[in-house]
């Protein structure tokens, strides 16, 4: 049966395997989102938690353990891909209490008991329908369940996507079309405003959206992982899907000499930004 999201399940899985080959990249820019969000999901010992949009699994493990031999994290993504590398991960990490499943949270039952916590690192930016998505992940929480996620605050804000968005800008003339606030996207939830009032729709109480900050920092020598990252997150990666293999090239090129323009001392510093939101059930 078709879902509502089946344009992002496919894109998703298509673009699985470049994803998963940059992983190392991804967890440089977004480990400390998502220890912020934990920290302040505040899990417990024997809790069983729901971990939205796991990825390849890193979050599921580590929310798992945080809950204990007695507690358990289920971790479901949109692309069956990501959840094959999701199940390696937690057994090779020997994480026994980590259970995974194709899912599209938007639609589908996420299972029983209900939930005691449900947490996402940047995965919940992407529904078509996301009232409908928040109001299904409410569903499968206990009463006064607590909800704690990450997801990106407005692009000026991070310049780890901006200074590359620019140089495709310096090449095309033109940012490619993104998604604005409410259409699924990395900055769908980027407005305090526009995220408060999604949650409160939704039937969440105690709503908070709170920014932090976290720049990424590193070594002139790993340059070319943050280039290799900008292919596959932001107006890079929109605009490497419509343009032929020269302008891709000359893309790259730009990318690389804007981000070597941010060196001092050895090394490029940019600034990552998100919103830590809380709410419960």
């Amino acid at each position: 049966m078709a879902t509502a999201n089946d344009e992002q399940s496919g894109f998703w899985e298509a673009l699985a395997p470049d994803w998963l080959a940059a992983e190392r990249h991804t967890e440089m820019v977004s480990t400390p989102f998502g220890v912020a969000a934990m920290e302040r999901l505040g899990l417990h010992p024997g809790e069983r938690v729901l971990d939205v949009g796991c990825g390849s699994g890193s979050t599921t493990v580590e929310l798992a353990r945080r809950t204990g031999s007695d507690g358990s994290a289920v971790g479901v993504d949109i692309a069956p891909s990501m959840i094959a590398a999701a199940a390696e991960h937690a057994a090779t990490a020997g994480v026994e209490n980590a259970t995974f499943a194709v899912a599209d949270a938007q639609t589908d039952s996420l299972g029983s008991p209900p939930f005691d916590a449900v947490f996402s690192r940047f995965g919940v930016m992407f529904f078509s329908d996301p009232t409908q998505a928040f109001v299904n992940i409410r569903s499968g929480m206990r009463p006064a369940g607590r909800l704690a996620f990450a997801c990106w605050d407005q692009i000026f804000a991070n310049e780890w996507m901006f200074v590359p968005g620019a140089a495709v800008v310096s090449v095309t003339g033109a940012l490619p079309p993104m998604p604005g606030p409410g259409a699924p996207g990395p900055f769908s939830l980027s407005e305090v405003g526009v995220v408060e009032g999604l949650l409160t729709g939704a039937g969440f109480t105690h709503v908070e959206a709170t920014p932090y900050s976290h720049p990424v920092v590193l070594p002139e020598s790993e340059l070319e992982s943050l280039i290799a990252l900008s292919r596959r997150v932001g107006p890079v990666r929109e605009a490497l899907r419509t343009v032929d293999a020269d302008t891709a090239e000359r893309i790259d090129e730009a990318v690389r000499a804007a981000l070597r323009e941010r060196l001092a001392d050895g090394v490029v510093q940019l600034s990552a930004a998100a919103l830590i939101v809380t709410a419960i059930a």
